[in-house]
């Protein structure tokens, strides 16, 4: 139980620690105008799959969600169902269950789809 416990602490810490992160690289961004670039956008010169991540969170922000949705129309889709999908994992784990086999593949599914999704939006430009 002792187990337990340190292993929903821990979680708990990541949690807070990432949710920490993420609201000072919001307000750095919101003061400064400054943000991270994506490196392959910078290699390459193409879009990545996460391309738009920034802008559609900043979009979120306002509740202007038709600049959000077309920041990264695959993601903003998506979002909600990977956000789900990590609780439910997480939870599963605390619980020192294995995911069910549908989760995995649905997951592998999802990757694939992002790729597409990273590849056609440079070809027709989203």
């Amino acid at each position: 139980k002792k187990q337990k416990i340190d292993k929903n602490r821990s979680n708990v810490r990541i949690f807070l620690t990432l949710l920490v992160i993420g609201i000072s690289y919001y307000i750095w961004i919101i003061n400064t105008g400054i943000c991270i670039p994506c490196m392959f956008r910078l290699v390459t010169g193409y879009k990545c799959p996460g391309c738009g991540i920034t802008t559609m969170i900043l979009s979120l922000s306002r509740f202007d969600l038709k600049d959000a949705f077309f920041a990264n129309p695959f993601l903003f889709i998506t979002g909600p169902l990977i956000i789900i999908e990590l609780i439910y994992s997480m939870v599963k784990m605390n619980q020192n269950e294995r995911l069910p086999k549908g989760n995995t593949i649905a997951l592998y599914v999802y990757i694939a789809f992002l790729i597409i999704f990273g590849v056609v939006r440079n070809i027709i430009n989203i």
